[in-house]
């Protein structure tokens, strides 16, 4: 193992943040510049359109999943909105045998329990600068009005968890490079680039 390998070995990044925050974009962003691979997680709900398994995500059944629960193959879960998310271990070992670090993208109760379990794992909380951001991306979405509702109190929720982490970046509207290379800047200083 080189040294550039073993500075990496044990490393876990975290990507954390309401919905709509833009913790997706800019996790696949600082994936292409740093020795990052997103880990793939697995849920109940059904594939959107365009989204490939394997991919996306893994797509099981709540049967599954729950036998996941009980045999304790599972990093983290959550039940959101009717359907089980979580990280299976065997995904999140995946990355490090390619000499890489595991890159998650979680909400905020989930990397609760990720730092909880792994308090030597960077996590960043991602913001947007207002609620009313969050509103006017899921409307761009097409979200339905009583999905934006439950998704707008959950945002909120979420603001509230924003002090636990270390590291909290604000995804201004029209400047994601600027919250690309904050993020960016966070992670080489924690992975000893």
């Amino acid at each position: 193992m080189n040294y550039a390998k073993s500075k990496l070995t044990n490393k876990l990044v975290v990507i954390t943040g309401p919905s709509a925050a833009g913790k997706d974009v800019v996790a696949n962003e600082i994936s292409k510049w740093l020795p990052l691979k997103k880990v793939v997680t697995t849920t109940t709900r059904a594939p959107r359109p365009g989204e490939k398994r394997g991919v996306a995500h893994h797509f099981v059944s709540r049967e599954r999943f729950k036998e996941m629960i009980k045999q304790d193959l599972l990093l983290e879960y959550v039940d959101f909105d009717n359907n089980y998310y979580g990280t299976r271990r065997q995904d999140l070992r995946r990355p490090t045998m390619e000499g890489l670090v595991p890159l998650l993208r979680v909400d905020p109760i989930e990397a609760l329990r990720i730092q909880r379990h792994n308090p030597d794992a960077l996590v960043i909380f991602i913001r947007p600068e207002s609620i009313q951001i969050i509103k006017k991306r899921l409307m761009e979405r097409g979200t339905s009005v009583e999905d934006i509702d439950k998704r707008l109190r959950l945002a909120k929720e979420a603001m509230t968890k924003e002090n636990i982490f270390a590291y909290s970046v604000v995804n201004r509207d029209g400047h994601l490079e600027e919250t690309v290379r904050a993020v960016k800047r966070i992670v080489k200083n924690y992975l000893g680039l």
